[in-house]
């Protein structure tokens, strides 16, 4: 009961957020850019106040299908948060955070546990993060294809639709990035948490799981040093994203324990 007591008014706020936002893209309302931060921070809040009582609790981290996206949707919805003081995407928002606030109130009502108790704390949070930053850099490619679009679509000097609601192509090149660093710091803390657990790769199964996440790993940091070293961006950027993202997805279905996980199994 505590759980949906903070979901339900960190989903009121997130769509507050992205209604008062939509008022000003549709031109019914003028802009008021601290409003819809400042509401879209209180749902935060909240939002982290439901994962602290109801996902990580004690020993255990609660792997349930819609607890895991609930958090997912929060460090994806933090990351714009950040961003939007700097950048102008609260755009963005109109469609994150109603998505966020439907996943909060899923995990709040569905009151699933999966606690995994046959894997040690330590490795429980592995998984965790290796999950954050597969889904983080999914998101991130995702974004890649919208960068191409954009690009493609001034070039030729289309400037409706799509081009017209999102922020300036430099804006949406640094958010990226944004991610991709985001990605790259939970990946390596999910290696770097991971390592003990790895006893006999070969018997655990693991050889491909780890191949591909290294390679994907080492893809978005080549990525990264391309891009401080020889000013990397937009097509260039996007191709490498999706490559990335290619490698860590296949390490990501690769490996049938974390599928199970990510299915309720585990």
């Amino acid at each position: 009961m505590s759980g949906l007591a903070l979901a339900l008014p960190a989903a009121a706020f997130y769509l507050f957020s992205a209604f008062r936002q939509w008022l000003t893209v549709s031109g019914k309302q003028p802009a008021n850019r601290g409003l819809v931060l400042a509401a879209a921070m209180v749902a935060a809040l909240l939002h982290l106040g439901y994962l602290g009582t109801d996902m990580l609790v004690g020993q255990h981290i609660n792997f349930a299908f819609f607890e895991v996206g609930s958090l997912i949707s929060w460090v994806i919805t933090l990351l714009l948060l950040f961003s939007s003081w700097r950048k102008p995407i609260d755009n963005l928002l109109i469609g994150l955070l109603p998505m966020a606030a439907i996943i909060l109130l899923s995990a709040s009502l569905s009151d699933q546990q999966v606690p995994l108790d046959k894997v040690s704390y330590g490795l429980a949070w592995h998984i965790l993060l290796a999950i954050l930053a597969y889904s983080v850099f999914t998101i991130a490619a995702v974004q890649s294809v919208l960068l191409y679009l954009q690009d493609q679509s001034l070039k030729k000097h289309h400037f409706r639709g799509l081009v017209q609601n999102l922020p300036p192509l430099q804006t949406m090149d640094l958010l990226l990035f944004e991610m991709i660093w985001l990605g790259m710091i939970l990946l390596t803390a999910a290696f770097v948490i991971g390592m003990p657990s790895v006893i006999d790769l070969k018997a655990q199964f693991l050889i491909h799981k780890v191949a591909f996440a290294v390679i994907g790993w080492l893809v978005f940091a080549t990525l990264l040093f391309g891009r401080y070293q020889f000013g990397w961006r937009g097509v260039t950027a996007s191709r490498w994203t999706i490559i990335g993202t290619g490698f860590l997805i296949l390490s990501y279905f690769g490996s049938k324990f974390v599928v199970e996980v990510l299915l309720g199994k585990g």
